[in-house]
Protein backbone atom coordinates (compact mmCIF):
# COMPACT_ATOMS: atom_id res chain seq x y z
CA UNK A 1 0.00 0.00 0.00
CA UNK A 2 1.30 3.44 -0.93
CA UNK A 3 1.81 6.10 1.75
CA UNK A 4 -0.03 9.38 1.48
CA UNK A 5 1.34 12.55 3.08
CA UNK A 6 -1.08 15.01 4.65
CA UNK A 7 0.20 18.53 5.36
CA UNK A 8 -1.45 20.83 7.87
CA UNK A 9 -0.52 24.52 8.02
CA UNK A 10 -2.65 26.61 10.33
CA UNK A 11 -2.66 29.51 12.76
CA UNK A 12 -4.38 28.98 16.11
CA UNK A 13 -5.42 31.54 18.70
CA UNK A 14 -4.96 30.25 22.21
CA UNK A 15 -6.58 30.96 25.53
CA UNK A 16 -5.69 30.36 29.16
CA UNK A 17 -7.62 27.07 28.95
CA UNK A 18 -5.77 24.20 27.23
CA UNK A 19 -7.02 23.14 23.79
CA UNK A 20 -6.13 20.41 21.32
CA UNK A 21 -3.97 21.80 18.52
CA UNK A 22 -3.31 18.43 16.84
CA UNK A 23 -5.19 15.17 17.42
CA UNK A 24 -3.67 11.75 18.01
CA UNK A 25 -2.50 10.27 14.70
CA UNK A 26 -4.21 6.97 13.91
CA UNK A 27 -3.24 4.92 10.85
CA UNK A 28 -0.06 6.82 10.20
CA UNK A 29 2.94 8.59 11.63
CA UNK A 30 3.60 12.27 12.25
CA UNK A 31 6.84 12.85 10.36
CA UNK A 32 7.24 16.60 10.99
CA UNK A 33 5.85 18.99 13.57
CA UNK A 34 6.77 22.64 13.99
CA UNK A 35 4.97 24.87 16.46
CA UNK A 36 5.98 28.54 16.52
CA UNK A 37 4.81 31.10 19.07
CA UNK A 38 3.80 34.01 16.82
CA UNK A 39 2.46 36.16 19.66
CA UNK A 40 3.47 39.82 19.61
CA UNK A 41 2.74 41.02 23.14
CA UNK A 42 4.98 38.77 25.24
CA UNK A 43 2.57 35.86 25.70
CA UNK A 44 4.09 32.48 26.47
CA UNK A 45 2.72 29.21 25.14
CA UNK A 46 3.06 25.83 26.83
CA UNK A 47 2.80 22.62 24.82
CA UNK A 48 1.64 19.28 26.18
CA UNK A 49 2.29 16.02 24.35
CA UNK A 50 0.29 13.02 25.60
CA UNK A 51 -0.70 15.04 28.70
CA UNK A 52 -2.86 18.13 29.01
CA UNK A 53 -0.80 21.32 28.57
CA UNK A 54 -0.17 23.26 31.78
CA UNK A 55 1.03 26.85 31.97
CA UNK A 56 4.81 27.13 32.22
CA UNK A 57 5.33 23.35 32.18
CA UNK A 58 6.54 20.96 29.50
CA UNK A 59 7.65 22.71 26.33
CA UNK A 60 7.43 26.46 27.01
CA UNK A 61 7.68 28.82 24.04
CA UNK A 62 8.34 32.53 24.35
CA UNK A 63 7.43 34.85 21.45
CA UNK A 64 9.38 33.78 18.38
CA UNK A 65 10.41 30.42 19.88
CA UNK A 66 9.61 27.19 18.12
CA UNK A 67 9.34 23.51 18.87
CA UNK A 68 10.36 21.29 15.97
CA UNK A 69 10.69 17.55 15.52
CA UNK A 70 11.31 15.67 12.30
CA UNK A 71 12.08 12.07 11.49
CA UNK A 72 14.46 13.41 8.80
CA UNK A 73 16.48 14.99 11.61
CA UNK A 74 16.65 11.67 13.45
CA UNK A 75 13.71 12.18 15.81
CA UNK A 76 10.31 10.67 15.08
CA UNK A 77 7.63 12.99 16.49
CA UNK A 78 5.10 11.49 18.84
CA UNK A 79 1.78 10.40 17.31
CA UNK A 80 0.02 11.49 20.52
CA UNK A 81 -2.45 14.33 20.88
CA UNK A 82 -0.84 17.76 21.27
CA UNK A 83 -2.44 20.44 23.41
CA UNK A 84 -1.45 24.03 24.12
CA UNK A 85 -2.26 26.74 26.63
CA UNK A 86 -1.29 30.41 26.70
CA UNK A 87 -0.47 32.96 29.35
CA UNK A 88 -3.06 35.35 27.84
CA UNK A 89 -6.14 35.14 25.61
CA UNK A 90 -4.41 36.78 22.66
CA UNK A 91 -1.56 34.30 22.08
CA UNK A 92 -1.16 32.72 18.65
CA UNK A 93 0.80 29.83 17.26
CA UNK A 94 1.65 28.72 13.75
CA UNK A 95 1.39 24.95 13.36
CA UNK A 96 3.01 22.97 10.56
CA UNK A 97 2.79 19.21 10.53
CA UNK A 98 3.26 16.45 8.01
CA UNK A 99 1.58 13.11 8.57
CA UNK A 100 2.33 9.98 6.56
CA UNK A 101 -0.80 7.83 6.36
CA UNK A 102 -0.67 4.11 5.65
Amino acid sequence: MEEKRVINDTTITLDTVPIEVSPHVFGGVRSVIIITNTSLAGETVSIGILAQAKANQGVVLYPGDKFAASKDAGYTPSPEQITAVASANTATIALHEEIDLF
